[in-house]
């Protein structure tokens, strides 16, 4: 039984313990005074009924004796012959009064001689009867006989039927006539009202426990749902948890046991989200500082070698004509010469970002200095900046040669999502009252969702000839500014990058 308990799910294990505590007391309950009402049901009706068989039995003693005083006083208080007075008009009107009254559905009233021959019978007058046998074989017309009064039950078999029947008779004696006037009638005829009574009990136990059960059933399906949606949205959230997604929320309501378990899953899950945030900021952190002692190490000894290169480089390339097989070659190492500084640079400022110089600056001033550089860039052939400029934008408190670094990156790098030309928008505004935003929106391909969250990371590119470390600067430099880059995109559609910053750091 424990083990089908176990592998039930919560509501039918409710359902299997509460509903036999329901279904039991009411079950036992409804028993015992079914039992009690019954059994004073067979009570009140068997002094009912045996109240009737007296009755019936003086009713007929009264008729005989007022029958014989009649006679008596018709002779004048003199003996007479009782043959003579039976075979009477007036008697014969007594018998037939006599034996038209019924006791219950097929009882009778009957006499009989201390001989056992039957005087009064509706059926077998006349017939001698000292030695008739119930179904048990008892002689118990000569036990009525030899008691002259009393009380008999007795098995009795009619013909037809299929079993003997409990007979019960009521006799007496009338010594006037030496007779014995027995009233008598089926037990179960008796009984039928209280059977009746009996099934009414046991439909009305059936009906109320099917209507308890019923009831009992919704209640504890109500219940278990209430209990388990709870218990199965924490389940659903624990598996997206277990998963990888912390942001995942328990929903807690009301102030029972399961919301503060609700709320102590949500606590846990912040914590552990701020741990591994702990975590891979000092990994980033240690992977940046052993990067500075890289950069810082070996910047010296590569940047001599490619020194060199490039001076040879430069210098062949000004002794070649272009016509020379050989000039492509010269100009391919002059290139790669360049590009290999330029990353070797790139890790010296991402890996040593210098703390900003801050000074009160005009924002629109100095973007649009920025703008006219970057579009004559081979990197923006075909695109158009379009500038739009707040006009009351307050001085900003910035590094000038930072933000021209993030601008011209986050420029540059709209440029290069749109190869075969496009549109480029810088706008300025105010943020809030704290705050102003610059917005770099292009109509390029845009970046897929799964990538928006790595471009930011050291070395992460998508480009054949990038170092994956402009944005991870950018990011840099703005987050020492006290501002926050986001990045909004649509893949096919296009990219809006929004910076915002400060207007005075030392507010904040």
């Amino acid at each position: 039984m424990n083990e089908i308990l176990h592998k039930l799910k919560l509501r039918w294990k409710l359902l299997a313990l509460v509903l036999p505590l329901v279904i039991v007391p009411i079950f036992v309950v409804a028993g015992v005074i079914g039992f009690i009402a019954n059994h004073q049901a067979y009570l009140g009706i068997t002094h009912s009924s045996m109240d009737d068989l007296e009755h019936m039995a003086s009713f007929t003693l009264d008729l005989l004796g007022s029958h014989d005083q009649q006679f008596n006083d018709y002779r004048g208080g003199k003996p007479g012959d009782l043959t003579s007075e039976l075979s009477s008009n007036s008697f014969t009107a007594l018998k037939k009064r006599i034996k038209a009254k019924k006791v219950g559905a097929s009882g009778y009233i009957y006499c009989m001689s201390r001989t056992g021959t039957l005087t009064i019978h509706p059926d077998s007058e006349g017939m001698t009867i000292i030695d008739a046998r119930d179904s048990s074989g008892k002689f118990f017309i000569r036990e009525m006989c030899e008691k002259k009064n009393g009380w008999i039950r007795y098995p009795w078999k009619n013909p037809g039927d299929n079993s003997p029947r409990m007979k019960i008779v009521r006799y007496t004696y009338f010594p006037q006539w030496d007779w014995i006037v027995a009233v008598g009638s089926y037990e179960d005829e008796f009984y039928h009202e209280a059977n009746k009574i009996k099934e009414h009990i046991l439909l009305s136990m059936l009906l109320l426990i099917f209507v308890v059960g019923t009831l009992a059933v919704l209640l504890v399906f109500r219940a278990s749902t209430l209990i388990t949606s709870p218990i199965t949205h924490m389940i659903e959230v624990i598996r997206r948890v277990k998963r990888g997604n912390l942001e995942e929320k328990m929903a807690v309501q009301g102030e029972d046991e399961l919301a503060e378990m609700a709320g102590s899953f949500n606590r846990m899950t912040d914590i552990i989200r701020h741990t591994m945030e702990m975590e891979a900021s000092l990994a980033q952190q240690g992977k940046m500082a052993s990067l500075g002692v890289l950069s810082s190490g070996v910047a010296h000894e590569i940047n001599n070698p490619l020194g060199v290169i490039l001076g040879y480089a430069a210098y062949l390339e000004g002794k070649m004509s272009p016509e020379d097989p050989n000039y492509t070659y010269i100009h391919e190492i002059k290139r790669e010469s360049k590009r290999c500084k330029k990353i070797v640079q790139d890790l010296l400022s991402y890996a040593r970002t210098p703390r900003p110089s801050r000074e009160a600056l005009d924002l629109n001033a100095l973007l649009h200095q920025i703008v006219d550089f970057a579009a004559n860039h081979t990197d923006m052939r075909g695109v158009v900046i379009t500038t739009v400029f707040a006009p009351d934008l307050p001085a900003v408190m910035l590094d000038g040669d930072q933000l021209r670094q993030v601008a011209i990156n986050l420029i540059l790098n709209a440029g290069g999502a749109m190869p075969e030309g496009g549109t480029l928008e810088v706008k300025t505004g105010i943020e809030d009252p704290h705050h102003v935003h610059i917005l770099f929106q292009d109509n390029g391909c845009g970046i897929p969702p799964e990538n928006i969250e790595k471009i930011f990371e050291p070395f992460y590119t998508t480009k054949d000839r990038g170092t994956g470390l402009g944005l991870a600067i950018t990011r840099q430099i703005i987050e020492q500014h006290q501002g926050e880059i986001r990045i909004e995109s649509v893949t096919g559609m296009g990219t809006t990058v929004k910076v915002v910053l400060p207007v005075n750091c030392e507010e904040l």
